[in-house]
């Protein structure tokens, strides 16, 4: 097992634990002298480092050896050992160090069981008037660790105002952050991931809101992870599947609103304007009406409706920071009326609509105008047997429209009418055609017909002349 990882370093200067009382040299091989001149009247050479600066990157807890050879350590030099913040560590054959895991063999340095503490430079020194000197390092590689802000996990920010998210991660290398959300769910903005050991939403809504992961990545170990649980506190917020419901007197209905909150609003109904009882049983004032909620989804159950239950129902949420309401008119009224055709003529328009009505329709009413016109023109249809399907439940009507200017546009409004009353309006826009389109669409009938003729006259040459032949 290597102990360390050294950047332009020989291999044998690693270090395992069981290297108690067996270390190699750290440099195979020497560097060219730094200094081949002589001391001014020394008979001794002057010494020069032969071990080369080296970067260890090592783990905590492993051993590693510091080689600091020299060519010729002669009499009246001494060699040291210190920290770049100054502590001596060795001087000569003296250990000045107290600490057990520092020892030195020959003129290297070994220290054991290595700890954070232990990063950083360390400096062996040869006592010359230059103060000759070899830098290595050490870098201790750490997995990562991972610590939220705020520490609690939990972070609360009013809707609309800003908010930072942030973890704080140590680790050599620097680890890399990534954020996710919890489910996989996207961020508002539609990105799946964000990285940096921050995220800032500088306006916040409820789409904000959730548990959100920082997770740092390194080298070394596991990646580690923190966990901070946003809550965006906001006033309700109420959606309605729809806002119009209609249906046949003794069937069984269900009205639908979705509220949003936080903190979660209370929830109720109302009819009319009048407050439902939430209580239930045969002797209650409303026994068939039944309101339950999964979550945010909360539902009115209507059942065996009669007419008096038609009516506007309207779901309330409140809490602290405010409260809203939806309605919901339910009505034996028709649906309003889809389209299936519009087509304009030079004088008018060709329309083509059904309608979806649970009791049979009377009549439809029809409203039209130019933009600029502040009155309404009005034409009121029966409602023939014909133009049921489906057990009487769709309504299919086609009406051509004339009277209308050529090449100009109209509005118009469709609505259909039960026992129960006139449903809401379709609105239709279209234009007239121009007179000469008329024109052109006669003469293109007109010159088929004709051509037709020809054709049917020519045909029949042909066969007389088959005939006399075979006569």
């Amino acid at each position: 097992m290597l102990a360390a990882v050294v950047l332009g370093a020989p291999s044998d200067s690693f270090l395992s634990s069981d290297d108690h009382d067996d270390f190699e040299a750290a440099d195979v091989g020497g560097a060219d002298d730094y200094d081949e001149e002589e001391e001014m009247g020394s008979s001794y050479k002057k010494p020069n480092f032969t071990s080369l600066p080296q970067h260890f990157r090592v783990r905590m807890g492993d051993n590693v050896r510091l080689p600091c050879e020299v060519d010729e350590l002669g009499p009246g030099y001494t060699l040291l050992w210190k920290r770049e913040e100054g502590d001596i560590l060795t001087a000569g054959s003296v250990l000045i160090v107290k600490d057990t895991r520092i020892s030195h063999e020959g003129n290297s340095l070994i220290i054991r069981n290595i700890s954070l503490g232990d990063q950083g430079s360390y400096i062996c020194q040869i006592s010359t008037q230059d103060q000759r000197e070899l830098r290595h390092v050490i870098d201790i590689l750490v997995p990562p660790s991972v610590k939220p802000v705020p520490s609690t996990g939990l972070a609360v920010v009013k809707k609309g105002e800003p908010v930072t998210l942030s973890c704080e991660v140590t680790g050599n290398p620097l680890p890399v952050v990534t954020w996710t959300r919890e489910g996989a769910k996207k961020f508002p903005d539609g990105q799946k991931t964000m990285l940096g050991h921050m995220i800032t939403f500088v306006k916040t809504d409820r789409h904000h809101s959730g548990v959100y992961t920082c997770t740092a990545e390194n080298s070394e170990g596991s990646p580690a992870k923190g966990v901070i649980n946003l809550e965006v506190t906001y006033e309700p917020e109420i959606e309605v599947e729809l806002n119009l419901v209609t249906i046949a007197e003794g069937y069984n209905t269900e009205l639908t609103c979705t509220v949003h909150g936080e903190p979660k609003p209370n929830v109720f109904w109302s009819k009319n304007g009048e407050r439902l009882d939430s209580s239930t049983g045969p002797n209650t004032p409303h026994h068939r009406y039944v309101q339950t909620s999964t979550g945010s989804r909360h539902v009115l159950s209507i059942d065996n409706v009669q007419s008096h239950d038609f009516a506007n129902y309207t779901c309330h949420g409140e809490n602290r920071f405010g409260r809203d309401h939806k309605t919901i008119e339910m009505t034996g009224v028709a649906s309003t009326a889809t389209l299936k055709r519009n087509k304009p003529l030079t004088n008018g328009v060709e329309l083509e609509w059904v309608t979806v009505s649970h009791t049979p329709l009377m009549e439809y009413r029809l409203r039209y105008r130019r933009p600029s016109a502040t009155h309404w023109e009005e034409l009121l249809l029966k409602a023939n047997e014909q133009d049921s399907e489906q057990g009487g439940m769709l309504f299919n009507h086609v009406h051509q429209l004339h009277g209308l200017a050529s090449a100009t546009e109209h509005e118009l409004t469709i609505e259909s009418k039960n026992k129960f009353g006139w449903s809401r309006p379709l609105h239709v826009e279209f234009t007239t055609l121009p007179e000469e389109a008329a024109v052109h669409e006669a003469g293109r009938v007109t010159g088929s017909a004709a051509c037709q003729a020809t054709w049917s006259s020519i045909s029949a040459t042909i066969v007389l002349t088959l005939v006399a032949i075979l006569c």
